[in-house]
Formats: C-alpha cells, sequence, structure tokens
C-alpha cells in the first residue's frame, strides 16, 4: 500500500566531511532529504558511503564551497525519470514517481554571487515540471526582514547583495506561483534557521510549492539541531492524488476544444466576438501566466489539462484575447457563464480548482495588483517608528468588496487602467450564496469569494490588508503602510501607537491577526521591543539549545552520564536556560489562567479564545463541565454550529505553554483565594495555614539538586531551616485535624452503639457496589429515578450497614457507595470540574436510611466531607464546608 504522508527535510549543512554520522543520524525521520553547501569536491565524495540507505543525486563544484544534494530513502517506492545537476553546485532536479505519484524536487543553494541562477532555473521548472513541485533550500535573504530577521529598528535590508538576492527569489516565486509554506503554515510566528555569533538571527532556508497545491501540505517546521548554524526545515506533504489516474485520459484537439469553448465566445444573437479593445492583453503576458502554471494531476471542471495549453499556446492566444475583452467590455457575466466555476479537492473542502483559461486571465490580473502595491510600499520603515505586523488568519474567505472599495475609487481618476483591471477582477470572482432579500437590502453589492487555488486570492487579501491598515492609522499625520507577500506593516510614530491599538481593539475581527512589532524610539531611547531585537545573549541562547542538543545524542548513542558530565555542567545548563530552551524550541503559550469577571471564578482558557486586549474572552454555552474541560484542553475553534460564542469579561493573569502549568496556576490562585476569605472571617489555623503554603511554595521553585558532590553537601543552617519546614507541616497538620474535630463534636447528636449494627464486611447485596465510575453513578441514577423497588433495596442495604454512632453509619454508607477514586471527582456543591454530590438521587437514598432519620441534614453533610477529607485537597475541602454555612452558622463561631 502506498504511503499516505511523506516526509521532506531541507537542511544547510555547512559541509559533509565534520560530523557526517552526526549528520546523517538526524535525518533518520525522513523520507527525502535536501542538502545545500555540501562541500563536494572531486575526491571528496564521501556521501557515497550512504548509498546502501539513500538513493544520492549531488553536484560536484570544491571542497570548500556551495554543493547541493538529494537524498531519498531506499525503502520509499521510487522510480527515477530524470535529473539536471548544476555544474556550479547551485542545484539538483530530480523528476520521479514516489509510491506511485509524479514529483519534480529541486534542491536549491542561491549563493549571494549568483545572479543568474534562480532566471535559469524558473525557466527550465516552467517548462520542464511534471507533478508535485518541491522545492527546499538555503535562499540567502529574508523575505520580510520584519518577522523573518532580528535586525535594527528600521527593518531596511542594507546590504547590496542582500537586496538584489531578495529581488531574484520574489521574481522566481512569482514565475511559478510559489508559496512559502512555512510562513503560510505560521503567520505571525518568529522563528529563525540561521544562527552566526555576532550576527543577526534569520530565517534563510524555504519550502516553497504552488499556490494551487498548498493543499497537499499537512506540517512544516523548523527543528533543533546539533549544528549552531543553521537548523533544518521539515515538510509533511498528503502522497494523495488530486483526482483518481485515468489511464486514457482524452486530450481533445484544437477544433474540438473551440466547440467547447464556442459559448463563451459568441454574444446572445450566436455571433462570434473578435474585435480586440485597446485593454487587449499582450502575448508576453499570456505566455508568462500559462507557463507560471503547474502541470500535474489537478482536476479542472471541463476536464482539460494545463498540459493542453502548454503545448498549443500559439493556436489560444487569440481566443484569450477574444475572452478578456468580452469580459473587459462587460458584455461577459462570469458567474452567469459559468466561467468561474470550480472542482474542489476531494481530500480538502477548502482548495478549489479552476479551468485553466479562467487561470490565465486571473493570474495576469493578480500580477497587475501585485505589482501596483509593491510600487506603492516603500522596502523599510521610516526611522525610529513603531511598526504593527497585520496578517491574514485564513485564505479561504468571503470578502465585501466594500473593504476595498475607497482604494478601487482611488484610481478612477489617478490610474484609469487599473480601475478597469479591478472591475474585471469584481466580474471573476465567485459571488458568496444568496441572501434572504426580505431582511437585508438588495441594492447592496453582493459579498465575493476568495478561494484558496484562485491566483487573485493572495493579493486581494494583501489588498484588504493595506486597506484595513489605512482605516487604522488614516487619521494620523505620519503613516506608513509596507506591503509583503503574506503581511502588511503598518509603521507610526511612536507617540500615535496606543492610539493605533485602541482603534485595533475597537475592531477586533476573526479576520486578521494584528501584531505589535516595535515600539520605537523617543528621544533617541528606545521604548520596547517585542522579541525581534538582536540582543547578545542571542548567541549564547542558541549554544545553550546546541548543547544540550549534543548531550541528548551522546546520552543516545550509547555514552555514560557521568563522561558526559565530565564535559558539561549539565544541571546548570538546565536550570540556567529552563525557559529559554521551551521557547527556541519553538513552543507557543497556548493557554492562560483568567478571573470570569460575572462569577468571580478563576478558569484556565486557550489563549486562541482570547481577545487582542486580553480583556475578553469567548465561553463555551455547553452545561457538560467534562465537555468544557475537553473544549479548553482541545483548544477548539470557539463557535458552534458555526456561531461564535460568547464573550465574557475576563481579567488576565498570565500564559503558560502546557495545560498542566495553567492548572496548577488555577489551582493556587483559587487556594490564596479562600485563603484571603477564610482569613477575612476569623477561620482558627489559617495563619498558620498560610505559613506552611509560604513554605511550600519555597520549596516548589526549588530545582531538584544535580547527582554531583557540588551539590550533595549541606549546609548547617540550610539543614536546621529544612527541619524548622518540617516541624511546621506536622504542626499545620495537627491544628486541621483539630479543627475537623471541633466542627464534628459542635454538630454531633449523642451516639451510642447501635442495636442493630452489622459489620460491614457481613454485608452481602446482589447491587453494584461500591460505585467505581461516573457511569456507574449515572445508570445508579436512572435505577432510582425510575424504579421505586431499586429505592427500597438500596435503602435497606444502607440501613443493613449499621455502625457503632450515626457518625460511623455514614462512613460506612460512603466508603460502600463510592471507591476513593470516585469521590476525589465529586465535591458538596460541584465547583470547579467536578460534579456535585448534593445533586444525586443517593443523597436522598441516604437522607431515607433509618439510621439516619434523627440525623440532620447539616450533619449528613458534615460526615460526608470528613469521609472526604483525606483524598480532597484542603482547599477544596474548606470551599465545601464554607457552602454549607448557609445551614447553620453557628457552627463557624
Amino acid at each position: 500500500m502506498a504511503s499516505q504522508t511523506i516526509n521532506f527535510i531541507t537542511w544547510n549543512v555547512n559541509g559533509l566531511k565534520q560530523n557526517r554520522d552526526q549528520k546523517f543520524q538526524e535525518l533518520q525521520n525522513a523520507d527525502i532529504v535536501f542538502l545545500q553547501e555540501t562541500h563536494i569536491g572531486t575526491g571528496d565524495e564521501h556521501i557515497k558511503d550512504y548509498k546502501d540507505e539513500w538513493y544520492i543525486f549531488y553536484t560536484k563544484y570544491t571542497s570548500s564551497s556551495k554543493g547541493t544534494a538529494i537524498l531519498v530513502r531506499k525503502s520509499l517506492d521510487f522510480e527515477h525519470l530524470s535529473d539536471e545537476r548544476d555544474n556550479c553546485g547551485t542545484y539538483v532536479v530530480l523528476k520521479c514517481k514516489l509510491e506511485g505519484q509524479l514529483y519534480t524536487l529541486v534542491s536549491v543553494y542561491n549563493h549571494h554571487t549568483d545572479a543568474k541562477t534562480l532566471d535559469n532555473l524558473s525557466s527550465y521548472l516552467q517548462s520542464m515540471t511534471t507533478g508535485l513541485l518541491v522545492i527546499g533550500g538555503d535562499f540567502n535573504t529574508v523575505l520580510n526582514p520584519f518577522i523573518d530577521k532580528k535586525c535594527n529598528t528600521s527593518r531596511k535590508i542594507k546590504n547590496g547583495n542582500q537586496r538584489k538576492l531578495l529581488l531574484f527569489v520574489k521574481k522566481f516565486m512569482k514565475s511559478l506561483q510559489l508559496v512559502d509554506v512555512w510562513r503560510r503554515k505560521n503567520p505571525i510566528k518568529q522563528d529563525y534557521t540561521f544562527y552566526i555569533k555576532d550576527s543577526p538571527a534569520s530565517r534563510l532556508d524555504y519550502f516553497f510549492i504552488p499556490e494551487e497545491c498548498t493543499w497537499r501540505v499537512r506540517s512544516c517546521d523548523i527543528r533543533n539541531s546539533e549544528r549552531p548554524d543553521h537548523r533544518p526545515v521539515f515538510l509533511e506533504i498528503n502522497n494523495i492524488p488530486a483526482m483518481p489516474f485515468q489511464k486514457d485520459c482524452h486530450i481533445p484537439t484544437i477544433f474540438q476544444w473551440l466547440n467547447l469553448k464556442q459559448y463563451l465566445l459568441t454574444d446572445e444573437t450566436g455571433s462570434l466576438l473578435g474585435e480586440e479593445s485597446s485593454q487587449a492583453l499582450s502575448e508576453v503576458d499570456i505566455f508568462s501566466a500559462v507557463n507560471s502554471l503547474q502541470v500535474s494531476d489537478t482536476p479542472r471542471p471541463d476536464d482539460i489539462p494545463v498540459s493542453f495549453y502548454k503545448d498549443n499556446i500559439q493556436h489560444l492566444i487569440q481566443y484569450i484575447k477574444m475572452l478578456y475583452d468580452r469580459i473587459h467590455s462587460g458584455a461577459f457575466n462570469c458567474s452567469e457563464k459559468h466561467f468561474n466555476e470550480t472542482v474542489k479537492s476531494p481530500h480538502d473542502n477548502s482548495q478549489h480548482f479552476f479551468n485553466v483559461d479562467y487561470l490565465i486571465i486571473a493570474t495576469i490580473l493578480a500580477k497587475r495588483l501585485g505589482d501596483y502595491l509593491e510600487s506603492q510600499s516603500k522596502d523599510h520603515a521610516p526611522k525610529d517608528s513603531a511598526t504593527v505586523m497585520i496578517t491574514p488568519k485564513t485564505f479561504c474567505t468571503e470578502m465585501r468588496l466594500s473593504h476595498i472599495q475607497d482604494e478601487i475609487e482611488k484610481q478612477k481618476q489617478s490610474n484609469p487602467n487599473l480601475y478597469q483591471d479591478f472591475l474585471i477582477v469584481k466580474n471573476l470572482l465567485r459571488d458568496a450564496p444568496e441572501v434572504d432579500t426580505e431582511s437585508v437590502d438588495v441594492s447592496i453589492e453582493r459579498d465575493k469569494l476568495l478561494d484558496q487555488g484562485c491566483p487573485l486570492t493572495p493579493v486581494l487579501i494583501m489588498l484588504a490588508l493595506k486597506c484595513f491598515g489605512s482605516a487604522l492609522a488614516g487619521h494620523l499625520k505620519q503613516q506608513d503602510i509596507l506591503v509583503f507577500k503574506d503581511s502588511v506593516i503598518l509603521c507610526t510614530q511612536p507617540e500615535d501607537l496606543e492610539k493605533v491599538l485602541a482603534a485595533v481593539r475597537e475592531r477586533a475581527n476573526e479576520v486578521f491577526y494584528i501584531e505589535e512589532l516595535y515600539r520605537g524610539n523617543v528621544n533617541g531611547k528606545q521604548l520596547k521591543c517585542l522579541g525581534n531585537e538582536s540582543m547578545p545573549e542571542d548567541w549564547k541562547k542558541r549554544e545553550a539549545e546546541t548543547l544540550m542538543n549534543s548531550i541528548q545524542y551522546k546520552m543516545d548513542k550509547g555514552n555514560t552520564e557521568s563522561r558526559v558530565c565530565e564535559q558539561f555542567d549539565f544541571w546548570s545548563v538546565i536550570n540556567e536556560h529552563k525557559e529559554i530552551l521551551m521557547e527556541v524550541g519553538g513552543r507557543k503559550k497556548m493557554y492562560a489562567v483568567v478571573t470570569l469577571q460575572d462569577s468571580d471564578e478563576v478558569a484556565v482558557a486557550p489563549t486562541n479564545w482570547l481577545s487582542l486586549d486580553k480583556k475578553q474572552c469567548y465561553w463555551p454555552p455547553f452545561k457538560s463541565p467534562d465537555k468544557c474541560m475537553e473544549a479548553v484542553q482541545s483548544r477548539i475553534k470557539p463557535e458552534t454550529g458555526g456561531k461564535p460564542w460568547e464573550k465574557l469579561n475576563i481579567s488576565f493573569h498570565r500564559e503558560y505553554f502546557t495545560f498542566e502549568k495553567s492548572k496548577e496556576e488555577q489551582q493556587e490562585m483559587k487556594e490564596r483565594k479562600e485563603r484571603s476569605y477564610l482569613l477575612s472571617t476569623g477561620f482558627p489555623g489559617m495563619l498558620k495555614r498560610q505559613r506552611l503554603e509560604s513554605t511550600q511554595e519555597m520549596l516548589k521553585q526549588q530545582l531538584p539538586p544535580a547527582p554531583s558532590a557540588s551539590t550533595s553537601r549541606m549546609s548547617a543552617d540550610d539543614k536546621d531551616e529544612l527541619l524548622q519546614m518540617l516541624r511546621d507541616i506536622k504542626s499545620t497538620v495537627q491544628e486541621n485535624s483539630a479543627m475537623l474535630k471541633k466542627l464534628l463534636k459542635d454538630n454531633t447528636a449523642s451516639e451510642v452503639p447501635s442495636s442493630t449494627s452489622i459489620a460491614p464486611k457481613d454485608v452481602k447485596t446482589n447491587l453494584k457496589l461500591p460505585l467505581r465510575t461516573i457511569k456507574d453513578v449515572a445508570r445508579t441514577e436512572r435505577q432510582l429515578k425510575k424504579n421505586a423497588t431499586t429505592w427500597q433495596k438500596y435503602v435497606r442495604y444502607l440501613s443493613r450497614l449499621g455502625g457503632f454512632g450515626q457518625k460511623d453509619v455514614i462512613k460506612n454508607i460512603m466508603q460502600h457507595l463510592l471507591t476513593d477514586d470516585l469521590a476525589t471527582k465529586f465535591n458538596w456543591q460541584g465547583r470547579g470540574i467536578k460534579k456535585p454530590f448534593s445533586k444525586l438521587i443517593l443523597t436522598d437514598v441516604i437522607r431515607g436510611n433509618h439510621c439516619c432519620t434523627n440525623t440532620s441534614h447539616i450533619h449528613i453533610e458534615m460526615l460526608y466531607l470528613l469521609v472526604l477529607c483525606c483524598i480532597q485537597s484542603l482547599g477544596e475541602l474548606c470551599d465545601d464546608i464554607l457552602s454549607l454555612k448557609h445551614y447553620h452558622p453557628t457552627n463557624f463561631q
């Protein structure tokens, strides 16, 4: 059976001579590997040592620079079709079949001195690509200096070679309609692949695939590595054909194709329209658009593949021009003629596939709009300005034309040709589903759909982002908007930043991410930098990460811990860089601890439920605590049935990487609140408990000592302090026990041995007790509710348990009803995520037991608490005790 996914790695190894085995060890989880800077010259072909495990395709250049390779694991079903290797060592192209599917694989090292590499490669791939195109490599430049590089405040690429390389890479991506896969999957994340001492960290290593093939990507990650300079990028691809393979795929002739398309070329009377307008497309535009499309197994509504257009472009130019003229003149409605109809991917409902003639026209218009946006954007931020990034949450959405209407109208006088292009774009886009015309003004223009797979979607989203940024800061005297492929950067004066952020909070929406990057400089003083500045400790962090990876690697290889620790102070590194290692590993703070202001409840919420200003939080409408907890842990999208949940006002406390850590903080905050309340009511023993918990907190914060002689020694003062802590703990436990005894004594009726008492072990019944799970409780509750006979069975059984006094009776009853594990899932009122014992029918059964008929309501509840006191936390126990205050206020004197 063919593999459903294929794992790729692209990695600049900076030479394969040193640490070869170690480097190949890091490739164990990969099926396909793209390597750069292999430094293989004549006589240095050590890579062949691994030919038993890999099919290897590589360049030979020199032993000190350049060099690329593609490795295919031999366990894959692999069929070699052809390969092309650059004699300057900058790329390898491999056409092949992997697990039965066609691929064109490209490993690139874009050296900073090469001016023509990407142009030549682009021309080759436009005509020779077949199947899915996957490009990986080191391109030696950043695509967005604001988020892909830790640099100075202007974020300007000052190096001349770097600027040229960026232009070459942008041109290369446009020529093949490529997507930066990692950035598409991580729109606001800042992570880097290149670290070198005394230089800013950068993201220079990329995976590119065509826009129309993005549905194939399952994941893309930047991983840690033994190497201190470059980190590998991992890509997981769905190895699933876009449509079933057809052995005898029918390719029409030109005559058949013209008959098929005749309805697009004639007016209502059937007359052929052939007159060209002043806006007719040039042949250069059409050739460029056709060449940028990918030849693959993509389905089309008319079943005509890209290869037909590439093979017959000379004969089709006039048709494309005529079609464009009809759309341009307004005589052709794309929706009514079904020109913009799509086929959805059978594997991804968000992916749409268009007919090739539609893609050609859409590609040409997308290029024109993209060129316009770039011409309006500066390449760097004004000096000392504050910056905010705006980026889309999704590339599949509905867009109201009103979002960009101001931009369209602005071109009416200044740029009539571009204005006309906008009108054609409006015609090309699919209409959103019709609304209820009785409740909505029918004069309002229909929304348009931005489909994943349409060449116009990315550029129109960029335009919408630009317009959104202008609306946020349009009232300011000085503001600039820089447009990049996947985001726009809004630049303002530092003193205006808070106004912009306030406007952001007013316009909070589900369409755009808005990320504050930099607060700028005032009077030469930097106000604040949010995680994107180059700092001296960056290299130390990277070195610490590399060191930890090295230690783990050596341990995995069988080295003893003692030998490792001879070279590295293992525990001190962990202590010093514990938080850093979590950050550089790419982990994101996923959960937040908040207080819901309406109920004053401390809760854990996923960070994706919080508003931008962290003053509100979506909250699920589920009644079941278990379902709410599952929603929190799974970080599900905050909506039900497509409708967003209600937003609650919150007080934000702190964010954490894991759910467990956030739960710990939630519990600690609850206990602090309980302690504060109990202290204010004069509850005995709380001062001592406060001292105990302060001591416990101090102990928690201490990391375990290293297993070495240096940490095993303890001073006399340390020992005395530890012994005193233990005495405090013992004293507090005794006081807590006395507190519970006093509560019971004040509420206990005279207790004498019952004449009907039977030892619990002598009681036998066919009832399935004790209950062990929540399902058991639910089953029992249903039986008690429906069947009076079952009720009487339980009462008789519980009555026979007996005990020495009412306290012993209740204790026996509880122990025979619930296991300890199940009891921990309840408390009296059902606070937090636990279930309310007071609401169970079993509670009424206990009250119905004749041994308890003279026992007060508060007595049963207090004894229930006593039974659970050994398996509940003290804070939860006190919470339950306080909930009984409305029954018997005198008990709390």
